[in-house]
């Protein structure tokens, strides 16, 4: 099953790309940006207390073009090297003419399509990296990757613009304290600080408008390289195959350094090389001093006199003896294991490194390869314990609407719908019936179980996800239908349509546990 993932791990994730890109990719994006951000600053400037503003405005409009070109053609830039890191080879670069064409033709309408769709902002970010990556189809690719995971999408435009927006009202109240706090601390005073509140003028909200801007929009492009990896894997596995190539890459070098190190030896010297004279008074006073220093001291052995004796000093020393014979026993029989066999082809019996213990380096590399690939790729495990809820199972309000599938195990709630069947609340059966299907299909990977998602959420969901099994979606749209007219709707649920459900339920699980 692909793993739909959130708004707020898709952020996370760009961040660590941001991260693990070198300070070479990063200053690409700056080379764009810096330019044009500084042009419109000074532009916005010029244009608002200029009074011969009209007189140049023509020039400045344009070179303004150009750089707004520029910054789209360096952000390109940046996003390609970006999917280069998470996919060494998925892409070949393309004309920069073409490029340079495509981002002067798109980039320019997606000024005047300013609108709040998440779609349209991930076209043409879409379109921008294709471009730089050199597909033929760019606009085609770009168009399919910004329908994808449209939720997804929403949220992570919604959580960057909420922190952009804090990050906007910090960085104002930095540049209208920071000269405060000089006069106050350093006691310089100039003309920002005598301004006071009036440094809150459009210059200063531009400038912190900017520096916002520099500040999100690389985490944007990185969230967006991601979007169209991932989206690009659902059909080609790119994703697998790059986790692979990292962890055969991990495997190789360890075995390499492994065969290649060379055994220790020592320095030889040459049949005319003279040993430096050593005064031998001045050795043993140097030694003297070493021994004689706290950090030592512990080294040097008791001074001789008689021992300590009596019965329990006796069977203290026997257990001594004992533990340290039998420690011996064990690193001996370990060492003559490792031993080089008699008659082997590489080494002798005293080589650094023998050939048994090269098989074992060898073994050990690669079990811990195995199983870090198996902890990589494998699900993870649900998070509820089924023993440590079952005793909280009589504290569930089934009346609460933030109440959600995974709190309880498919058992519990089969047991308390039998409760308050048997109370006669036929309706809060019907929910625990409907809670305990979810979690059955959460528990197989069918639905991805959240407070937010309604019945159509869900609907939508088995049915993208079951296309092997497509009987399972009609009685999970069927069972939806009969828990919505009953729980939200005017209708009364009485037993048999609790009955009703509990037997969409059955055949429900007998279509997604058919071979």
């Amino acid at each position: 099953m692909i793993r739909e993932r959130g708004s707020m791990e898709m952020l996370e994730e760009g961040a660590h790309l941001l991260r693990a890109a070198p300070l070479g990719t990063v200053l690409l994006y700056l080379i764009g940006a810096i330019p044009f951000s500084l042009a419109l600053l000074f532009f916005l400037a010029d244009m608002t207390h200029s009074p011969f503003a009209a007189e140049h405005l023509a020039s400045s409009s344009l070179v303004l073009a150009a750089l707004y070109i520029w910054k789209n053609v360096w952000q390109a830039v940046f996003a390609a090297k970006l999917y280069e890191i998470v996919s060494p080879g998925g892409g070949r670069w393309g004309s920069l003419w073409r490029l340079i064409l495509l981002q002067s033709a798109l980039q320019p309408l997606g000024l005047l399509l300013m609108l709040p769709f998440p779609w349209v902002v991930a076209f043409f970010r879409n379109a921008a990296l294709f471009a730089a990556l050199g597909r033929a189809d760019a606009l085609r690719l770009a168009r399919k990757q910004a329908v994808l995971s449209t939720r997804q999408n929403c949220g992570v435009l919604a959580i960057v613009a909420l922190g952009a927006l804090l990050l906007f009202a910090n960085v104002v109240i930095a540049i209208a304290l920071l000269p405060q706090l000089a006069r106050s601390f350093l006691g310089i005073e100039g003309d920002l600080a005598r301004m006071g509140i009036h440094i809150l003028n459009l210059a200063t909200m531009a400038v912190a408008a900017a520096l916002t801007w520099m500040a999100a929009d690389p985490l944007l492009d990185a969230v967006y390289v991601l979007r169209c990896f991932y989206g690009e894997s659902i059909a080609t596995g790119e994703d697998l195959r790059a986790a692979f190539r990292r962890a055969v890459a991990l495997v190789l070098l360890v075995l390499v350094l492994i065969t290649a190190a060379p055994p220790a030896s020592a320095q030889q010297r040459g049949p005319d090389s003279a040993a430096p004279a050593i005064d031998a008074g001045e050795l043993d006073r140097a030694i003297g001093e070493v021994i004689h220093r706290r950090e030592f001291t512990w080294r040097v052995p008791r001074p001789a006199g008689e021992d300590p004796q009596g019965r329990w000093v006796g069977w203290v020393r026997s257990a001594y003896d004992l533990a340290a014979d039998l420690w011996d026993l064990i690193v001996k029989t370990i060492r003559d294991w490792l031993r080089q066999k008699p008659g082997a082809d590489v080494g002798g019996k005293d080589a650094p490194v023998t050939r048994r213990m090269l098989e074992l380096l060898i073994v050990l590399v690669v079990a811990l390869a195995v199983g870090a690939a198996v902890l990589f790729f494998r699900r993870p495990a649900p998070v509820v314990k089924a023993a440590a809820v079952t005793a909280a199972a009589p504290a569930v309000d089934l009346a609460d609407e933030s109440l959600t599938a995974d709190q309880l195990p498919e058992s519990s709630w089969r047991k308390l719908a039998e409760e308050w069947l048997s109370k006669g609340d036929c309706r809060l059966a019907l929910r625990a019936l409907y809670l305990a299907g979810l979690n059955y299909l959460g528990e197989r990977g069918v639905v991805s179980i959240r407070r937010w998602k309604s019945g159509l959420d869900y609907r939508r969901e088995v049915e993208r996800r079951t296309r092997a099994t497509p009987e399972l979606a009609p009685v999970f749209t069927r069972n939806v239908a009969i828990f919505e007219r009953g729980w939200y709707g005017r209708h009364a649920v009485d037993r048999e349509t609790v009955e009703a459900f509990a037997a969409g339920l059955m055949e429900m699980k007998t279509y997604a546990e058919r071979p």
